[in-house]
């Protein structure tokens, strides 16, 4: 797929791998609408590729909380009036909640849930009509490793990627014959803010890296968009885990349970029940 000329939404873009990936996709010609809960940083990030490619038009920086359908409507409707259509949607924004799945509320998954399904579901819904219409389009998910197979301490975040991935590909069976066409992208442990801004409740600590950095995962996305691909998963765990969970399942579960015993803090006087500010979002992107 030639990425040239394309008209792209990337949501989730005012930051990490949505950043990254704006401006990748731009390098290769996209004709980007940006979205995040920050317009100040979209705005940035516009100057940004304005500066770096003249030779591409100017992004659209729309402030969008992917959970409001509303603002989802105002989101697409207003990119399909100002450019035309969409060629490529990238459903990218996330939120994460991290500790012992006994202290993550229904309030924490409600929050996590809203974003990285439901965003992503209502940004999908929106499109289709136009993709249709035009018999072709792209709809890029971006899920997770952790959608493959379900990592301690991340339960409301596994939940959510997971069924993201159900849904596509539910999504990609009902659109079989259409043109339009559903990828999915595992990526590992990235160093974006989401860490920095996921509500904490108490119970463990984060993995020590070393991390991917953003611009790699968006190197690879555009490459995966480029080759037509179905499915990216990225990093060597990432690509271990999608055979031996199938393979090996008894290996994955030991390899989840040390994990586990390795991350989890003894002393869970800093978290608990009601402990800890609201789930936080990277610009409501990953």
């Amino acid at each position: 797929m030639r990425i040239d000329r394309k008209n792209v939404i990337v949501t989730g873009a005012s930051s990490g791998i949505g950043r990254a990936l704006a401006v990748s996709l731009a390098r290769k010609g996209a004709v980007l609408t940006v979205a995040s809960r920050s317009g100040e940083r979209l705005e940035e990030l516009s100057r940004e590729i304005a500066e770096q490619f003249p030779a591409v038009p100017r992004p659209i920086a729309v402030p969008c909380d992917v959970s409001n359908p509303r603002d989802v409507a105002a989101l697409v409707g207003g990119a399909v009036e100002r450019l035309g259509d969409v060629d490529i949607l990238v459903n990218n924004a996330g939120q994460s909640v991290y500790g012992e799945a006994e202290l993550t509320s229904k309030e924490d998954f409600d929050a996590v849930m809203s974003v990285n399904l439901f965003g992503a579901l209502h940004c999908t819904r929106e499109v289709l009509p136009f993709m249709k219409r035009r018999e072709s389009g792209l709809i890029v998910n971006v899920a997770s490793i952790a959608a493959l197979y379900g990592v301690p301490y991340l339960s409301a975040y596994c939940a959510s990627k997971a069924a993201l991935v159900a849904a596509s590909q539910s999504l990609r069976a009902e659109l079989d014959g259409t043109g339009i066409r559903i990828m999915i992208v595992y990526p590992g442990y990235t160093e974006t803010e989401i860490f920095e801004h996921e509500k904490k409740v108490g119970g463990a600590r984060r993995p020590p890296g070393p991390y991917a950095s953003p611009a790699e995962v968006g190197e690879a996305i555009v490459r995966a968009i480029e080759a037509d691909a179905r499915d990216l998963v990225l990093t060597a765990r990432g690509k271990a885990l999608a055979v031996l969970r199938g393979a090996a399942p008894w290996l994955v579960e030991r390899a989840m349970r040390r994990t586990a015993r390795e991350l989890r803090v003894r002393d869970k006087s800093s978290g608990g029940r009601r402990g800890g500010s609201a789930p936080g979002r990277e610009g409501a992107g990953s």
